[in-house]
This record gives structure tokens, C-alpha cells and sequence, in this order.
């Protein structure tokens, strides 16, 4: 019996169940938001997956990998403070208003109304797309409240969310006139997943500084000679790097982070630093595997794709748009080098870095969208990439060296798959289509 338990919850076994969601995930993905949203409203399936992630705290109890256990008892919590929300929280409402027709509404759970006093929609000069949409109001019991993209109102546990207007024009004058759509959410489950995403980051930190105190393997990146010729181009081409996104941040207005032209480029230009930092902490010159990725693989994917300039649209108009993107282009980066040979010991600040992503990403989603989770093709297949390396760093103290290049590799396989597939197939439509 005894024999029987450890082989149960044992770290491998962790890894596996860990994979198995990798693996729903992908599966969700590929059913797209909507259809994923309608399977996931079945309670069965909210309990398989409850039962799942208690399966694998459980897995984890009897060792003492402390970031494992942390990261399960997040994913835990996660999930379980989900199945709550689903069963607590009221049905979510809305309010379609006017200015000029003097309409009201209520909101649900609230005595109060809610008046519209005016739309403005604030556009960018050049294209004249929307930038902005508010909607300022008056409540009845004299107070007032400002509510845009990015921005809810929160009254007595509800979020008010800027969802969308609709445009008409006046029969008699011709002018235009707006419906303003409010989206009214009580979420009862962001306690939990706001403390679970908190466990969620400290887990990944601990995983990234355990994995930094181990020795740079010898196997990763042979020496290569010095040339001062390579290391000088290398140095321009970092420089043009620079200047490129220097460039495109004064074109666009924004940080180049938009779009899968923008993201590659980005990643280029950050790779430079990333030589820098083996050849500082892991004494290795992975010039040679850098200039290769950056020069014969990004920039080449990169010009590959739609580079016309394209103004932020209202949902991007966060300060979360950074540091969300930023994350995953370093991580992303972190852990392709690591595929190749180059910095392994960084895997674990490169899972640290996607668990950020992944956090800020759903922080974001709250804030505008109201749901810090929608089941994107998208959210899911970073999601599934999240797994499969939570799962390596389970295992990696029992792999052999070939055994960590194969499970790294799947790894850069998932982040390719990510970037590219998604983004190039427009089948499995999402909250990220624009992106």
C-alpha cells in the first residue's frame, strides 16, 4: 500500500497530470472562446477539472519541492475559486442608454438609477479610428460616475464596464446620435483568484531561483573564439535594433508590441541582451546561437508579416499593455535559448516571466472585458505552454541531458505554435484576433 501511494503521488505523476491539462487546453483552444465557454458552463466539467487540480495538490504533499507545492495549492485555488464564482455569482446584466432620449436604468441589486449625460468618443487625428469611448452618468441618489474602456465603475461589488456604442442618425436632422452598451458584472470569485494569482507568481519565483542556483551545464553552449569582426557587427546590428524600435515607437505612437510583425522585431532587439547576460553569469559566448535566431529566423519571420502601422484600438489603451507583452517577450526568448542550448539555467526565470504574462494577462482581461478568463484560443495556448513547462521544471532533476533538450524543445514547439499558428489561422476566432 505504501509502495502503491508514492508511486501515486509522486513528482512524475504531478508532471503528468500537468501535461494532461497542456493538453485540454490545447483542445479548448481549438474549439474556439464560445464553443469553449459552453462546455465549460457544464458543471461536470467545472468538477472534473476541481477534482484535477485537487488530485494534484495531493500529488505533491508527500515531497518537498516547496515552489511545487505552492504552484498546486495556486492552481487549486485558482479553480476552485472559479467553480465558486460560476455557482455564486448573479447573472451578469446591462444597460443600453441615451443621453438624448432621457433613458434610465437600474442596476441589478441596486435601487438606484442610472442616467446617461453624455458619449464622447475621442479619435485618433490621423486614421480616425476610435482611440477612446466614455460614458459619463448620473445616479439618483446625486452622485456621478465615468466609465470607459479600461476604466469600469465599481458600485456595492458590481463592475460597470464601457462594452460598446451603437451609431444612428437622426431621421429629421441627420445627426448622429449614440446608444451606449454597459456591461454590469459581480464576479464572486475574484477573491480567489486573486490570491491564487499571487500564490501563482510565488511559486514561479521560487522555481526560477532554485533553478539559478544550479551550475551552467557543460553540455548547453561550447566556446567559441573571439572575433572582433563578428562581435562588432553583432554590435551594429544590435544598435539598428534599437533604433528600428526607437522608430516605430514614434511612427505608431505606442511601444512596438501590437502585432506579430512588432512582437518579433521586439524579440530581436532583446536578444543582444541576453548574450550579454550568458556571457556575465554562465561565462558562455552564445553569440553564435543568438545572431542565428535573431538574423536567419525573427527578423526574417517578422518581415514576413503585416507591418502597416496601425493605431491602439480602446481595449489596448492600458498600462498593462507593457509589461503584460514584455513578459512574454523576454520569456518567450528565455526559453527558445534554452532549447537551443543557451542559458538553462534561466529556464526557470523564464517560466516566472510567463506566469507574469499570464497573471497580468488576466489582471487585464478583468479590467476591460469584466471576465479575467474568456477560454481565447489564444489565452489557452499560453495557457498549455504554461503546463508543459511547469511540468519540465517537475521533472528536470531526473531527466538526462537528452532528456531535458527533448522536453525544451517541445516547449519552443508550444511557443511557436503560439505566436505563429494562432495568430496566421483567423479559424479559431477570439478576444485576440486584432493581435
Amino acid at each position: 500500500m505504501k509502495k502503491f501511494i508514492s508511486t501515486v503521488f509522486s513528482r512524475s505523476t504531478a508532471a503528468w497530470a500537468l501535461g494532461a491539462f497542456a493538453a485540454v487546453s490545447v483542445v479548448m483552444g481549438c474549439l474556439g472562446a464560445e464553443r469553449s465557454l459552453d462546455l465549460m458552463r457544464y458543471y461536470a466539467a467545472i468538477a472534473s477539472m476541481g477534482a484535477a487540480a485537487a488530485y494534484v495538490i495531493l500529488a505533491v504533499f508527500r515531497g518537498k519541492n516547496i515552489p511545487a507545492k505552492i504552484l498546486h495549492i495556486a492552481l487549486g485555488v485558482v479553480l476552485a475559486g472559479w467553480v465558486y464564482g460560476a455557482m455564486t455569482s448573479p447573472p451578469q446584466g446591462a444597460m443600453r442608454l441615451c443621453a438624448e432620449m432621457g433613458m434610465t436604468e437600474t442596476l441589478p441589486g441596486d435601487n438606484v438609477d442610472f442616467k446617461l449625460d453624455s458619449f464622447e468618443i475621442d479619435r485618433w487625428e490621423d486614421t480616425g479610428t476610435v482611440r477612446q469611448y466614455t460614458s459619463r452618468l448620473s445616479l439618483s441618489d446625486g452622485s456621478k460616475a465615468v466609465v470607459s474602456v479600461n476604466s469600469p465603475y465599481r458600485r456595492k461589488g458590481w463592475w460597470i464596464y464601457q462594452n460598446s456604442y451603437q451609431e444612428y442618425a437622426h431621421p429629421h436632422t441627420g445627426k448622429p446620435f449614440y446608444f451606449t452598451i454597459l456591461t454590469c458584472i459581480k464576479d464572486n470569485s475574484l477573491p480567489f483568484v486573486t490570491a491564487g494569482g499571487i500564490l501563482l507568481l510565488l511559486g514561479a519565483l521560487l522555481f526560477a531561483a532554485k533553478e539559478m542556483k544550479k551550475a551552467p551545464a557543460s553540455f548547453t553552449v561550447k566556446k567559441y573564439p573571439k572575433a572582433r569582426f563578428l562581435y562588432a557587427l553583432y554590435a551594429l546590428y544590435f544598435v539598428c535594433a534599437i533604433a528600428m524600435l526607437v522608430h516605430r515607437t514614434i511612427s505608431t505612437g505606442h511601444p512596438p508590441m501590437q502585432n506579430m510583425y512588432e512582437f518579433l522585431m521586439c524579440s530581436a532587439a532583446f536578444i543582444p541582451l541576453l548574450t550579454f547576460v550568458s556571457a556575465k553569469l554562465d561565462k558562455q559566448n552564445t553569440i553564435l546561437v543568438d545572431s542565428i535566431l535573431a538574423l536567419f529566423v525573427m527578423i526574417p519571420v517578422g518581415f514576413a508579416m503585416d507591418g502597416t502601422v496601425k493605431r491602439l484600438m480602446p481595449a489596448l489603451q492600458s498600462p498593462l499593455f507593457i509589461p503584460h507583452v514584455g513578459a512574454y517577450v523576454i520569456g518567450y526568448l528565455i526559453l527558445v535559448r534554452a532549447a537551443l542550448g543557451a542559458g538553462r539555467r534561466f529556464t526557470g526565470a523564464g517560466f516566472f516571466l510567463l506566469t507574469l504574462g499570464l497573471v497580468l494577462g488576466a489582471t487585464w482581461g478583468k479590467i476591460c472585458w469584466g471576465n479575467w478568463w474568456q477560454f481565447d484560443p489564444k489565452e489557452m495556448w499560453s495557457l498549455a505552454t504554461w503546463f508543459v513547462y511547469a511540468a519540465y521544471l517537475h521533472v528536470s532533476p531526473k531527466l538526462t541531458d537528452k532528456g531535458k533538450t527533448a522536453f525544451l524543445a517541445l516547449g519552443a514547439v508550444m511557443i511557436v505554435l503560439t505566436l505563429t499558428w494562432i495568430n496566421l489561422s483567423r479559424i479559431f476566432t477570439g478576444m485576440h484576433s486584432y493581435a
